[in-house]
């Protein structure tokens, strides 16, 4: 499924970039029987991006099963990337106020 995926977004590489660069790498997928390792391309797609792939994607049960990972994916990724609960920032207005009263 991989690889077509990969192949999916090589076709839609001019529409996917409607949302920003479409980048690729590539990363060892560990070692082979006759020595070496295998090297496997990924694509770094924005949520945008992934959610646009999903709607080129025909809805076999492979294909429903992925995307239902990658959006559960995305959705724990937000949650782990949101900011703690900063303090309030004071306005210049509200900080004057505190220091005269």
């Amino acid at each position: 499924m991989r690889k077509s995926v990969i192949q999916l977004i090589r076709q839609n590489v001019e529409d996917l970039r409607d949302f920003g660069e479409v980048a690729f790498e590539m990363r060892s997928q560990g070692f082979r029987p006759q020595g070496g390792s295998s090297k496997v391309t990924y694509a770094l797609l924005t949520e945008p991006q992934a959610t646009l792939l999903l709607t080129f994607m025909r809805n076999s049960p492979k294909v429903k099963y992925f995307k239902v990972l990658l959006v559960k994916e995305f959705y724990r990724m937000r949650e782990q990337l949101k900011p703690t609960q900063a303090p309030a920032q004071l306005t210049r207005m509200e900080i004057l106020l505190l220091v005269t009263h």
